[in-house]
């Protein structure tokens, strides 16, 4: 009982030192309160904004940024939306900037607070994604805050269901994409079945803020994400081509060995030792895995031509059986 009672309150240590130091918060609002920027004109604050991008893309942490940033966004939703933030939705964006759950009640302005931690992060040019409930969400929360962010010289576009692969492609190059996470989950699984890099849309994931937390990450989590589809059969392949193609690859680089994977029914070539006919599996990125037998057996026992045959039928047996 000591030792669980013991990791019980280790356990709510850390989770005492990940919640948001409130103080620290309060002082960061103190210091975006005590920026003025009533006082400028429209173009004073786009070149604001065009420096805080430049300071971004030269090194600057978005720490050192977010007083600035903040400030502008609650000075640029003033102008552009008619909705100045109030300290509580400061406080919440700056939670957020800093990974922290925070609650709000329906009306509180979540969307609005979100606003100033998704343009600091946007300024990266590396990509932020709001991830919404559905498709509904996601449209009107991307146009009801675009104005503001083509104020500040950000791009904001949205993601819904049955988009083309261009489409989402251009979103996900944009600042900001708003989406829901089913439709970034999909988009995520496409990519592993993607046959060349055209056929990528997502780009390397950067920073998100997720709407409605508990829901898509307590309630949706439960519903798996499952991409299914019609297999084409590999007519028609060449297999000392392929052969050829495997024996290119570079171990460590292309792909990974596991050489203790044992299969079942496997067969093996004739002259081949059954100690000596162990297969191994080819692992590419995303778990894609080819059935293969050693190499070096088969040279011993086959002409060159035909050991690259046997090895070539063994790569691609997965595929025709």
């Amino acid at each position: 009982m000591k030792a669980k009672k013991s990791n019980i309150f280790k356990k709510l240590d850390e989770m005492r030192s990940a919640i948001l130091d409130l103080g620290c918060a309060r002082k960061l609002l103190a210091q975006i309160n005590s920026m003025d920027l009533s006082g400028y004109d429209d173009q004073g604050l786009r070149n604001m904004s065009a420096e805080l991008r430049h300071r971004a893309n030269s090194g600057a942490k978005p720490e050192d940024l977010l007083v600035q940033a903040f400030a502008l966004v609650r000075e640029a939703a003033a102008r552009t939306l008619g909705m100045r933030p109030f300290d509580v939705q400061m406080l919440a964006g700056i939670a957020l900037h800093y990974g922290a759950l925070v609650e709000m009640q329906t009306g509180e302005g979540k969307t609005l607070a979100a606003t100033a931690p998704v343009y600091l992060n946007s300024l990266y040019g590396k990509g932020v994604h709001v991830l919404t409930f559905n498709d509904y969400l996601a449209k009107r929360d991307a146009l009801w805050m675009g104005p503001l962010y083509d104020f500040l010289g950000v791009r904001a576009c949205y993601i819904q269901e049955g988009m083309s692969a261009d489409l989402r492609r251009k979103a996900y190059a944009s600042d900001i994409t708003y989406l829901t996470a089913k439709e970034s989950g999909f988009d995520y699984l496409r990519s592993f079945l993607a046959m060349s890099p055209y056929d990528l849309v997502q780009r390397p994931f950067n920073y998100a803020i997720v709407d409605e937390a508990d829901s898509i990450l307590i309630d949706e989590a439960r519903i798996p994400l499952v991409i299914a589809g019609k297999v084409e059969k590999a007519h028609g392949i060449d297999p000392v081509r392929m052969a050829e193609v495997i024996g290119g690859l570079v171990p460590g680089k292309d792909y990974d060995l596991d050489e203790y994977l044992v299969l079942s029914g496997a067969k093996k070539a004739k002259g081949v030792k059954k100690e000596g006919a162990a297969d191994v599996r080819l692992v590419f990125p995303g778990n894609c895995s080819i059935r293969c037998y050693r190499l070096e057996l088969y040279f011993k026992h086959k002409s060159h031509d035909e050991a690259k045959k046997y090895c070539a039928y063994a790569a691609i047996w997965e595929i025709l059986k």
